[in-house]
């Protein structure tokens, strides 16, 4: 398997990553897209989020283009600046196609070029089940036939990211669903995310590239849970945000219910619970650009586990804090509870990512 080596930072910093995007979404009002599938499921139509600003994005600001490597003419950013990107996504609920996206670009392996999508806007689909390398589809002569359950984007997919099965073990594999070759059935399901628009996909002999060899299968799958962890705790960041700004203007019996000390703690719990899960996420990025495969999986657990209660916390506060009005359909706070509790049931509940993560060795991290 080839070496992979992480870009030099004096190119382009994880925080200045971070700075670009946070600007961009402050700037652009992006939660508005949240709430306008909140107030009308066909807002955007079967995409679910605004295509203008998608494609803006992933050609003008380069999401896309960073993860994509320098021999198919992009930055070939590791994952160290990528999470940073999917972190100011999560914080503010952003609904397009930029987490499966952007793994498809990173994608590592010799035919990770030749597979890439042509348009960098181009709407990728993730299955539900990615990082659990049980593949439901297998791949036979260049195409592809099976079941890719709970696909991201999977109404409107032009190209679909999945394990496939094949004679010399499973594959990261790219599927092409709107070439018109084979036969694509989309059947919609319903999520709890109010911003997600899953679909379970059947294809009988679609023409499919692979990405990588078998044995860099792990390794794509344990960025895919980490850009899923990115995203979590970017969610997280977003809840308590919004609660300590609502803790600083609201007023009770005649003083700001941030100065009562409930709401001091409950807000610190949060902020602890989410530098956690923030250090995990950056040591497993760090670890999967750089470092040992069986360190990066592990720490590719535990990211995830921390990034799931970490979210679900911060969900729970941002509601209990705002009152009565934290419980209305009006408010922001019910789409990040949404969002926290369907990412959290993906690729592995905490408990059993933390008992796969002992398995695996966690202890001698210590």
């Amino acid at each position: 398997m080839e070496s992979f080596t992480r870009p030099p930072e004096e190119l382009l910093s994880p925080e200045e990553v971070r700075s670009a995007l946070r600007a961009y979404f402050a700037e652009h009002s992006v939660p508005d897209e949240a709430r306008r599938l909140r107030d009308d499921a066909g807002a955007f139509g079967e995409a679910a989020f605004d295509r203008a600003r998608w494609r803006a994005l992933a050609c003008e600001v380069g999401l896309v283009t960073m993860a994509v490597p320098e021999a198919a003419g992009g930055l070939g950013l590791g994952l160290a600046h990528l999470t940073p990107a999917l972190e100011e996504a999560g914080a503010c609920l952003y609904p397009g196609p930029l987490r499966a996206s952007v793994l498809a670009a990173w994608a590592p392996g010799p035919h990770a070029a030749e597979g890439l999508p042509d348009d960098g806007a181009a709407i990728v689909g993730l299955p539900q089940s990615f990082a659990s390398r049980r593949p439901h589809l297998v791949l036979r002569d260049g195409r592809v036939s099976g079941v890719a359950a709970g696909v991201t984007h999977g109404r409107v997919a032009d190209h679909l990211l999945a394990v496939a099965d094949t004679p010399d073990g499973p594959v990261p594999a790219l599927v092409r669903l709107d070439g018109g070759a084979g036969e694509v059935t989309r059947h919609p399901v319903r999520a709890v995310d109010l911003t997600a628009r899953p679909a379970d996909l059947r294809l009988d002999g679609v023409p499919a590239t692979v990405l990588a060899p078998p044995d860099a299968t792990a390794r794509t799958a344990d960025a895919a849970r980490l850009l899923l962890a990115a995203e979590q705790v970017g969610g997280a960041q977003g809840c308590l945000a919004h609660t300590v700004e609502y803790a600083k203007i609201r007023t009770q019996f005649g003083q700001v219910i941030g100065g009562y000390q409930a709401i001091q703690h409950r807000c610190a719990e949060v902020a602890v619970a989410i530098a956690a899960a923030r250090a995990l996420v950056h040591a497993a990025a760090r670890e999967i650009d750089e470092g040992d495969a069986g360190t990066a999986h592990r720490l590719v657990l535990l990211a995830k586990a921390e990034a799931s209660e970490a979210f679900g916390a911060a969900s729970d506060a941002l509601i209990q804090v705002h009152g009565g009005i934290g419980f209305t359909w009006e408010h922001d706070a019910h789409l990040y509870f949404r969002r926290a509790r369907a990412t959290s049931a993906l690729e592995g509940r905490p408990s059993r990512l933390r008992d796969e993560a002992v398995r695996a060795g966690c202890l001698s991290l210590l």
